[in-house]
């Protein structure tokens, strides 16, 4: 360079000899050429650097003050999210969703999903080999859902937790027992009478009212043990009206608020004989069909002491400038039933849980499992074939800490499978296991119990035990 630029006139370094008379149009173009390289040294540089700050696959990062679009008010309506989001699968640990709107925006939609228990969520149900399968998990007083997991055989393209083609089985025995408590004035410790096996319905069984039989149960026996009879004839006692009021209660027939497109659950009451209420209020039939999100509202409302939470899956939804076109507040909570009736109603899911259908599973955890052990846990089975003589089946819960285990967190879930022969696990597996996802690590550990003295530890016997 300096040979060059010496040859036109300049100092050289080392002689400081001036060179011949200089060319300035020829130096000019040196110069312009330098600026010109460096300028494009530093434009490279700097488009470097805006990659690596945002890459541009994946959603701005989010700074603690987010502002508004002009005008002050976020440009998107709850019910728009619906077709804005769709009913896709949601992965196995998205809490940001990528969108486009109706003008071609590129946005992105926080969830309220919790990734890793979503993630456990979606494990369980892919490798379940269902022909269909959902598991969904929420918090029973803010509505947020945590978990909503949907497979369908042959394809993902509608999501299978906000499906309402699911026969609700036995899960309806929830609806006609809070109608028996709140209109019968029944408790847990009423007792009735019924004939016949505890799992068939035949007419001769539900001819005769609920206080005459060969048999007898409590109502909480009834609920555990998921007695069909006499849940028939409580249907028959109850009556249609009072029996269809506490479904419409619970959301039967209604639109869920919801930012994703949820098929709505259906009841009807066709006929008016003992015997079509019996198949209705014990859940022995087809015709009463649900959704997986709509079964863990339900779950939802006996622990939340009688209200039916809103579900909300969105916290918001923003730019890659971080400006804000929707922002959720937390749903109106519906009272379905009273404190007392939900009361009573968790005595009778306990009871599902500790001595009924779910004790091999779920109630054999709560014994013994490190993390299910320091929980009190409800829940109810439900099992049925469908049209294809596939086996339905459902199980639903909720879970609230016991005292001193450090945390007050609640959780409502719902799980349903669709049995084809190779189905590898059950739904109260995946209640078990996506318990125990969500409450790792947010329990306090238990206290250890000092030591016994050596002498004493000496004389003690070991008693093995049974679950």
């Amino acid at each position: 360079m300096w040979n060059y630029l010496g040859n036109y006139g300049l100092k050289s370094p080392s002689s400081g000899r001036l060179g011949p008379r200089p060319n300035l149009s020829r130096l000019a173009i040196a110069l312009l050429s330098a600026l010109i390289f460096l300028e494009l040294i530093l434009m490279v540089l700097g488009l470097i650097s805006r990659r690596q700050a945002r890459p541009e696959a994946g959603p701005p990062a989010i700074t603690t003050v987010m502002a508004r679009p002009a005008g002050g008010q976020p440009e998107l309506a709850k019910k728009e999210l619906v077709s804005l989001i769709g009913a896709r699968s949601l992965g196995d640990s998205q809490e940001v969703l990528p969108v486009i709107d109706r003008q071609g925006r590129r946005l992105f939609v926080r969830s309220t999903l919790r990734p890793e228990l979503q993630a456990r969520c979606e494990t369980l149900i892919s490798n379940s080999r269902a022909s269909q399968a959902a598991l969904v998990a929420l918090d029973p007083e803010s509505g947020e859902v945590l978990a909503l997991a949907g497979y369908r055989e042959g394809g993902l393209d509608r999501q299978a937790a906000l499906a309402g083609s699911f026969p609700a089985a036995s899960l309806f025995k929830i609806v006609t027992a809070a109608a028996a408590v709140e209109k019968a004035e029944l408790s847990a410790d009423s007792k009735l009478a019924y004939d016949g096996g505890k799992h068939t319905l035949y007419k001769n069984n539900v001819a005769r009212t609920p206080d005459r039989g060969r048999q007898t149960a409590t109502l909480q026996e009834s609920f555990a043990e998921s007695i069909n009879t006499v849940f028939g004839k409580l249907g028959a006692f109850v009556g249609p009206e009072d029996l269809a009021d506490f479904a419409g209660r619970f959301g039967f027939n209604q639109d869920i608020d919801f930012e994703m497109p949820v098929e709505a659950s259906s009841f009807s009451i066709d006929e008016t004989d003992n015997f079509h209420l019996a198949e209705l209020a014990s859940g022995f039939n087809r015709q009463t069909r649900m959704s997986p999100l709509h079964a863990a509202l339900m779950a939802a409302a006996v622990v939340a002491g009688g209200s039916l939470p809103e579900p909300r899956i969105v916290r918001e939804v923003f730019d890659r400038e971080n400006r804000i076109y929707y922002q959720s507040a937390p749903g109106q909570a519906r009272e379905v039933i009273s404190p007392a009736t939900a009361e009573e109603l968790a005595r009778l899911m306990r009871s599902a849980v500790e001595e009924g259908t779910g004790r091999k599973v779920i109630g054999a955890a709560v014994r013994s499992h490190p993390v299910l052990s320091r929980l009190i846990v409800g829940g109810k089975s439900g099992t049925i074939n469908d049209e294809e003589g596939r086996r339905v089946d459902w199980f639903v819960a909720w879970a609230t800490p016991r005292p001193g285990a450090g945390c007050r967190d609640k959780i409502a879930l719902s799980a349903v499978l669709i049995h084809n022969g190779l189905t590898t696990t059950t739904s109260q597996k995946m209640i078990r296991e996506a318990l125990a996802a969500y409450y790792r690590g947010r329990l306090t550990p238990p206290r250890k119990q000092a030591a016994a003295p050596k002498s004493a530890l000496a004389t003690t016997r070991t008693v093995g035990y049974t679950h």
